[in-house]
């Protein structure tokens, strides 16, 4: 196997291994491995994996009851460097979750209903480069973000845009991975229909939640295996005979207070009350596996309702319910709302740039470099106007494939020699211009030959053999009201450099008024 090809195997072997620690660090975290991964993935340059490592590092804290913001807050810093938008909307949520989970405790940091706002419009974007574990992660941990937080209709939404992205990877590179992933949708589609139907139940709702767990339970058989944690079959088995009681259908048998608890709900569904109360007081407060926040409530409601209870409170209860639902519907209109504005907004940004930014170079066009003229207040500036030497016999000798990443790769070089408050511009063809803000005389000279010896030194024959490229600059330095006069000066310059031979700067210089 060639080094290259070596490289990619052993790094995605590396991703693989890192999303199986990922999964351990949720009841079986094995620190010392973690630690071993993240060692090899710094020595080899594998950002991504350290990112999942990280991830691995905070789900432990959150098992321990440790803080795990230090690993949160490495997990955005990555993603940002790393550019991959699957994984910094993963980081986004993750941090969302964290901060979900803190919600009831404190009210300071960051709202994590506006985090998966980002997390959400983020993953609008579908980068066919990026793993499909990637993408299927940060859709997952959306969806556990928007079922926390009461945006039921949303997770649903997001595990469906899981499943989609999985659909046809069962036999491919990651198939272990996916193999993992599939198990976290399902148990967790389980968990949501349950949390969901039993809010339903709890407000009086019960047909609508028949429908809410049938549904669920018609589309999805029991999709455990011998592969599956212990522990994660006894919670969907669970799961699955709450729904079945939910859907009003023949239970199953199951473990004893999940059956009370099922059997507690058939009785409420045939209005028992007196029967329904005694069973859910039976299944006690530890049922043996997690239950949802709703299914919790629903219990406690179905031992309040036994008869003898003041109606008044019932109605309290009954009332605190409803209000509950209410809002939770009203803040997913909200959540919605939210979404799209922020879909809005990142297109009205993603259309402004367009029209100011040159498409194959990245730097600004024509339009652009007009709106900074019309923007500057420094002092004083320096121009350099520049043009590739003989362009055209590019064009023709090696074809303009070939000339557009000539231009494409001297945009990227011109890009690293300026400042946030300079300007790279390409004004059409192979013409460019750099504007410099605030730079002493003898700045822009130095410049111009950092930018000659880049694009000299730049490796050209990868993109074509025997081709090699210069540039002539034209450069003149002067005050802020000098601008248009210099822009016209540095054009005069730049003819100049190349009536002496090309491959040149000539600079001048005016006094700063």
């Amino acid at each position: 196997m060639p080094a290259d090809e070596a490289e990619v195997a052993d790094h995605e072997a590396a991703i693989e291994q890192a999303y199986l620690l990922v999964e351990a660090a949720q009841g079986h975290n094995d620190a010392a491995r973690v630690e071993a991964a993240d060692r090899r993935a710094r020595a080899r340059g594998w950002d991504d994996v350290r990112l999942l490592l990280h991830f691995a590092r905070s789900l432990a804290c959150l098992e321990d009851g440790r803080d795990g913001t230090a690993h949160t807050d490495a997990m955005l810093d990555t993603a940002v460097l790393l550019g991959d938008t699957a994984l910094l909307a993963l980081a986004i949520a993750v941090k969302a979750a964290r901060r979900a989970t803190r919600r009831r405790t404190s009210t300071a940091g960051e709202s994590a209903a506006a985090l998966l706002v980002q997390a959400v419009v983020m993953l609008d974007d579908d980068d066919p480069a990026t793993p499909v574990v990637h993408r299927a992660g940060a859709l997952i941990e959306v969806a556990c973000v928007a079922h926390e937080l009461g945006f039921w209709e949303l997770a649903l939404d997001y595990y469906e845009l899981t499943a989609q992205a999985l659909a046809g990877e069962g036999g491919g590179r990651w198939a272990e991975t996916v193999r993992r992933q599939w198990r976290v949708v399902a148990i967790n589609s389980f968990d949501l229909a349950l949390d969901w139907a039993s809010c339903l139940a709890a407000i009086g709702e019960w047909d609508a939640a028949a429908a809410r767990a049938g549904e669920l339970l018609s589309a999805v058989g029991d999709p455990t295996d011998d592969a599956w944690p212990p522990v994660w079959v006894t919670q969907l088995h669970g799961s699955r005979h709450l729904l079945t009681a939910l859907a009003g259908r023949a239970a199953t048998p199951t473990e004893e207070r999940i059956a009370s608890l099922g059997a507690a709900i058939s009785a409420a569904r045939a209005g028992d009350a007196d029967r329904a109360a005694r069973l859910a007081e039976a299944a006690t407060d530890d049922p043996g596996m997690p239950l949802p926040t709703c299914t919790q409530l629903l219990r406690l409601s179905l031992i309040a309702k036994r008869p003898g209870t003041n109606p008044t409170a019932i109605r309290y209860g009954d009332e605190l319910a409803r209000l509950r639902w209410n809002d939770r519907v009203d803040r997913m209109s909200g959540m919605r709302d939210a979404i799209a504005v922020e879909r809005r907004r990142r297109d009205h940004e993603q259309l402004r740039r367009d029209l100011v930014v040159d498409e194959l170079t990245g730097l600004a066009n024509r339009r652009g470099y007009q709106a900074y003229l019309a923007a500057v207040d420094g002092t004083s500036y320096a121009v350099m106007m520049i043009d590739v030497d003989r362009f055209k016999a590019v064009n023709d000798n090696f074809g303009h494939d070939v000339g557009d990443v000539v231009l494409a790769r001297l945009g990227h070089i011109l890009s690293a020699h300026v400042r946030p408050t300079d300007l790279a511009a390409r004004l059409g063809g192979d013409e460019f211009v750099v504007i410099l803000a605030d730079v002493q005389p003898e700045v822009p000279g130095a410049r111009a030959q950092h930018i000659l010896d880049a694009v000299r030194t730049h490796p050209w024959d990868e993109v074509a053999d025997g081709l090699t490229i210069s540039v002539s600059i034209g450069v003149h330095h002067g005050g802020r009201h000098e601008l248009p006069a210099l822009l016209n000066d540095a054009d005069r310059s730049l003819y100049h450099a190349k009536r002496h031979g090309r491959g040149r700067a000539s600079t001048q210089v005016s006094t700063v008024v």
